[in-house]
C-alpha cells in the first residue's frame, strides 16, 4: 500500500505548497551527487574488465551441452498453498486447482500428464507482470510458475557475428545481460525491453518489444523454440524447419504447450550515446511534425517518446514539453567507468521511490493531478551524450516498475510521413486536456511511443506483410485506481482502432475495449487469415484445449 503524502492536515494550500517544496529539494540533492561522481579520473579502456558485473543474484546457473542430465536434477513439480495468485498490479487474480513451481523439463511433462489425467487446463506466468488475463486459470486448471526454470546454456558462435544462446523461459532480463557481458567475446540482444527484472517466458511467448528502430519485436530474435506439447512430446520448432510453425509456436500466447526455452540470436556488445531533447508545442501538427519525428526515428538506432501531463504551469498543452530520448551506435570511449553507471542507477532508484510515493497519491487525490505532475517533471533524468554498453543505455528507467500503474498500449503502422502518429498522439492530448476543464484526470501518468520494424510473427500485434513498415507502439498509462481510466483509455484505443487499424499489446490492457474481439478477427489486412492459420497449428499440439483460457478462446472462435 502506497503512503498517502496527502493526509487530511496537507489538504490546504499552504500544506501543499510546502510539501512541493520539500518534494523539489530532493532532485536538488541528486544533482550534487551526480556532480560529485560525474568525471572519472581514469576511464577503463577496453571491453574485458569494465564490463565484468556481479551476477543476478537468481540462481542462474549456465549449462554446458554435457550437464543436461535431467536424472541428476529433483524431478518433483513442487507446489504451493494456498492455491491463490494475483499479478503484481492485483488487477488479475485466479484460484486454480493447484500451483505449480516446475525445475525441470521432467517437471513440465509430469505436470501435463497429470492434467491430461484429471481433465484439467494448464497456463503459465512468470513475475506476473502482465495486466491482462493471459495467465489465469481457476479451478479448471493448473497453474505453473516458471521462475525456477532460470537455466542459460553456453552461446553458440554460428558464423561471423552471429550468436546464439539457449535460456530457460524463467530466465531474468538481467540474468542473461550479465552472462552475455562477462562472456568471450562479450555479447547483448539486439534490442531489449526497458525493465531488465522481468522474464522471458512473458516477454517472447507475448511479443513485447524494445524500441529498436531498425530491429523487429523481441520474439523475432529467436531461433528456435522447445515446446512441451498436451501428450507430453518435447517439439523443436525452427525458421529452417518449417517456417509457418516456427512463426505461431514462437509469439504462441501459451496455446500451444508449456515452453521450455528459446534459442535467441544475439551479437557482439556494442555501445550507445544517447540524445535528449524537450520539445515544446511538438506533435501538434500533422503536416509540420510528422516529417520531423520520422527524421528522428529513422536517423536513431533507438527512439522513446514520453509525455507527462500537466508538465508545466498553464491551462493549454503547448505549455507542457516532451521529452524524447534516442540512441545511435558508436565506438567511442565510455563516459563512466562501471561504477559511476552502477551509481547513476542507484540515484535513478531513489528518485524513482520518491515519485512513486509521490505519484501513488493522485488516484485517492485526483485534484493534486497537475501539481504532482509538475513536480514529477523535475525528476526527468537531462543528462544526455553518455556513452554506454547497450544494455546500461537500453534500461534506462530503473525502478519504474515500482509504480503501480495501468496501461493499455496499441500498435499501428507508420503512414509516409508519420502524419497518422501525429494525428494519434494529438488526440490523446486533446481529449486529455477536455476531461481536465471538466475536473477529471484520467490519464496522469504518461503517454509513450516507441517504433519498431513489422513482426514476421502470425499473432504479433505488429505483423506486417511489408519488411520495412515501421510499427508505432503508443501507450497510455495512469496510477493503478484512477476514476474513468477504464472508460478513457478504450476511447483511445477504439480511435486508434478506428482510424489506423491499430491492434493490441497481448501483455497489456485490452479486454475491456468495446467490440475487441469481433475486430480482431475481421478480414481486414488477413488478420482472420492469420488467426485461422494460427488455430490450424494450434489444434495439432492442443487438440483438447488443455492450454486454451477464456481470455483468447473468444479470439480463435471457441
Amino acid at each position: 500500500m502506497l503512503t498517502d503524502m496527502f493526509s487530511s492536515k496537507n489538504h490546504s494550500t499552504k500544506g501543499t505548497r510546502s510539501f512541493k517544496k520539500n518534494v523539489l529539494r530532493i532532485p536538488t540533492s541528486i544533482k550534487l551527487l551526480r556532480k560529485k561522481y560525474r568525471s572519472p579520473s581514469n576511464l577503463e579502456r577496453g571491453i574485458p574488465e569494465e564490463m565484468k558485473v556481479e551476477p543476478a543474484t537468481n540462481n542462474c546457473e549456465v549449462l554446458k551441452e554435457c550437464d543436461r542430465d535431467p536424472s541428476l536434477r529433483n524431478r518433483g513439480a513442487k507446489t504451493k498453498t494456498p492455491h491463490t495468485w494475483s499479478n503484481r498490479l492485483g488487477n488479475q487474480t485466479a484460484n486454480p486447482a493447484r500451483i505449480l513451481h516446475p525445475e525441470t523439463m521432467e517437471d513440465l511433462i509430469q505436470i501435463i500428464q497429470q492434467a491430461k489425467a484429471e481433465n484439467k487446463k494448464v497456463r503459465c506466468a512468470c513475475n506476473g507482470q502482465t495486466w491482462s488475463s493471459s495467465s489465469v486459470v481457476h479451478g479448471e486448471g493448473y497453474l505453473a510458475i516458471m521462475n525456477k526454470m532460470n537455466k542459460i546454456y553456453d552461446p553458440v558462435h554460428l558464423e561471423g557475428n552471429v550468436w546464439t544462446v539457449e535460456i530457460e523461459t524463467g530466465v531474468m532480463v538481467k540474468s542473461l545481460d550479465d552472462l552475455l557481458r562477462n562472456h568471450d567475446p562479450p555479447l547483448a540482444l539486439t534490442s531489449n525491453v526497458v525493465l531488465d527484472n522481468i522474464r522471458f517466458g512473458g516477454i517472447l511467448s507475448l511479443g513485447c518489444h524494445g524500441a529498436a528502430t531498425h530491429s523487429r519485436t523481441l520474439p523475432d530474435l529467436a531461433h528456435s523454440v522447445k515446446i512441451v506439447d498436451a501428450n507430453g512430446n518435447l517439439n523443436v520448432f525452427s525458421k529452417d524447419v518449417d517456417p509457418v510453425e516456427f512463426s505461431a509456436a514462437t509469439l504462441n500466447l501459451g496455446l500451444l504447450g508449456i515452453i521450455y526455452s528459446y534459442t535467441l540470436r544475439v551479437e557482439p556488445m556494442y555501445k550507445l550515446t544517447d540524445t535528449v531533447h524537450f520539445f515544446g508545442d511538438f506533435l501538434s501538427s500533422p503536416e509540420r511534425d510528422g516529417p520531423k519525428l520520422k527524421a528522428i526515428v529513422e536517423n536513431n538506432d533507438q527512439t522513446e517518446v514520453f509525455y507527462f501531463p500537466f508538465n508545466k504551469r498553464g491551462p493549454h498543452a503547448s505549455n507542457d514539453r516532451l521529452w524524447v530520448k534516442s540512441w545511435q551506435r558508436t565506438n567511442l570511449p565510455l563516459t563512466e567507468t562501471p561504477k559511476q553507471t552502477k551509481f547513476q542507477k542507484r540515484i535513478q532508484r531513489a528518485t524513482m521511490a520518491v515519485g512513486t510515493k509521490l505519484v501513488g497519491t493522485i488516484a485517492s487525490n485526483p485534484r493534486h493531478t497537475q501539481v504532482i505532475s509538475n513536480v514529477m517533471f523535475l525528476m526527468v533524468p537531462t543528462h544526455a551524450n553518455r556513452v554506454l554498453y547497450a544494455p546500461d543505455a537500453i534500461h534506462h528507467m530503473d525502478g519504474v516498475d515500482k509504480v503501480k500503474s495501468l496501461s493499455v498500449e496499441m500498435a499501428f503502422k507508420a503512414d509516409e510521413n508519420f502524419e497518422n502518429v501525429v494525428k494519434a498522439w494529438s488526440f490523446v492530448i486533446n481529449e486529455m486536456y477536455e476531461h481536465a476543464g471538466r475536473g477529471e484526470f484520467p490519464l496522469n501518468i504518461a503517454i509513450e511511443m516507441r517504433f519498431t520494424k513489422s513482426s514476421q510473427m502470425t499473432m504479433s500485434y505488429a505483423y506486417d506483410d511489408d519488411l520495412d513498415a515501421i510499427y508505432c507502439m503508443i501507450e497510455v498509462i495512469s496510477v493503478a485506481g484512477t476514476k474513468g481510466f477504464e472508460e478513457f483509455s478504450a476511447k483511445m484505443a477504439r480511435y486508434w482502432m478506428d482510424e489506423f487499424q491499430a491492434r493490441p499489446h497481448w501483455a497489456k490492457m485490452w479486454e475491456h475495449i468495446p467490440g475487441i474481439v469481433p475486430y480482431l478477427r475481421q478480414e481486414t489486412g488477413g488478420a482472420r487469415t492469420r488467426l485461422d492459420e494460427f488455430e490450424r497449428i494450434r489444434e495439432k499440439y492442443d487438440p483438447e484445449r488443455m492450454f486454451m483460457n477464456r481470455t483468447f478462446a473468444g479470439l480463435l472462435g471457441h
